[in-house]
């Protein structure tokens, strides 16, 4: 008998997590499995084999490999919105709104790389509706908290005032979409220090009514 199978016989703290401490570690395996095998390969029982457990321990968390891959996309989209909408409230200026959640954006795709290549392969390879409908409700949502910045910078006079604010959000969606896919293949530019300040200015000059 392994040592591994000798703790889980005798019941090692592993085997003692809390339920939510369980949870957290069914989730963090989850991820990793999904990142390398994508959805439709993993299975639950790869899943609790990953942390250790039996399915029936998996089962008592999350009803079913759905449920628990809805819950990775529900737990990114939170912590991505709410973090643009906390970290934006003090800030009056609309540019300096849109900088910002442009950089949040870029550093959460570089802290959390496992999670939003995730959601890209979600995005390719997943047809079914309850998960895309998870996934078009986080773009959506994106689109309508940078929609509402740009109108509020239209009203003032910094935004050119012939866009389609929804246009404008939308097309920052898709930059950032480009950056993070393309982020793995190491491009060289990425790696330059100047690269991400004058990406940001580049996407935001589109936005702008004179040239500032």
């Amino acid at each position: 008998m392994s040592a591994t199978q000798k703790q889980r016989t005798n019941g090692s703290p592993a085997s003692r997590l809390r339920k939510a401490d369980r949870k957290r570690q069914l989730l963090a395996e989850a991820k990793q499995l999904f990142l390398r095998h994508g959805y439709h390969c993993t299975t639950t029982e790869r899943i609790a084999a990953a942390a250790g457990v039996s399915e029936p321990v998996l089962y008592r968390h999350f009803d079913s490999k759905k449920a628990l891959f809805l819950e990775v996309l529900q737990e990114i989209r939170q912590a991505t919105l709410e973090r643009w909408v906390a970290e934006t409230a003090a800030i009056a200026d609309p540019l300096a709104k849109l900088r910002a959640i442009a950089e949040m954006y870029v550093g959460s795709t570089r802290q959390h790389p496992v999670e939003y290549r995730i959601i890209h392969r979600a995005l390719l390879e997943i047809e079914d509706e309850e998960i895309r409908t998870c996934l078009r409700t986080f773009y959506l949502d994106g689109e309508a908290i940078l929609s509402k910045i740009i109108d509020q910078g239209q009203r003032c006079g910094v935004f050119r005032r012939n866009l389609d604010p929804r246009i404008g959000a939308w097309e920052m969606i898709r930059a950032g979409l480009g950056y993070t896919l393309t982020l793995p293949l190491g491009i060289p530019l990425y790696q330059e220090p100047d690269y991400l300040t004058g990406a940001i200015d580049c996407m935001l000059q589109t936005l702008l009514k004179v040239d500032v």
